[in-house]
């Protein structure tokens, strides 16, 4: 059918005339990608890798492990720079105090760092509120270490794994337990009259 508009199929309501439908192309078969192994952590999961990929997460993670320690030893190393600078500002009593308030941020900032860092490695979830808790309770020895374990005893949901499931009835929440009942049928009947 010719329109002005160029040459245009009749397309009937009832389906009848115009162009037949093209057939569906088949689909190709998805390529089988065998599931992900589900690993429950990161040790886990390299151990499953093959040796090069191995090679390759330890050489990076001894780089980072190396900046991590000249960081930790450039902090110390300013830190006794303050003090040494607090200690020749004798003459001036406001720098002195100044320069000892720096350092003792900075000795606490490295507390703060190194908690952290032992802490993920000890199993705590929520990092900032174990620190408090530790700080507030003046769990820190002398060497600026807390002992994990005696934080798990006394706070075990800081910690994974260790999530206390309740007991599940709908009494729980109310402190009281529920009544024991014949179900949603003896009710009816009861409304009923038919007990």
């Amino acid at each position: 059918m010719k329109t002005r508009f160029g040459f245009m199929p009749f397309f009937a309501p009832d389906g009848e005339g115009g162009a037949p439908a093209p057939a569906p192309a088949p689909a190709a078969p998805a390529p089988a990608v065998p599931p992900a192994p589900e690993a429950a952590s990161f040790d886990a999961f390299l151990a499953t890798q093959p040796e090069n990929v191995k090679t390759l997460i330890a050489d990076h993670e001894r780089g980072l492990k190396s900046a991590l320690d000249s960081e930790r030893g450039s902090r110390q190393d300013l830190e006794g720079q303050l003090r040494d600078m607090a200690k020749n500002a004798a003459k001036t009593p406001e720098l002195q105090k100044s320069l000892t308030e720096l350092a003792d941020k900075l000795a606490v900032t490295d507390r703060r760092a190194d908690f952290y860092d032992a802490a993920h490695v000890a199993g705590v979830t929520n990092l900032k509120l174990a620190y408090l808790v530790a700080e507030q309770d003046e769990m820190f020895d002398k060497k600026g270490n807390v002992n994990f374990e005696t934080l798990k005893t006394k706070y075990p949901e800081l910690f994974a794994g260790t999530k206390v499931t309740p007991r599940a009835h709908a009494g729980d929440g109310t402190l009281t337990p529920t009544p024991a009942s014949g179900g949603m049928n003896a009710f009816i009947r009861q409304s009923a009259g038919r007990s």
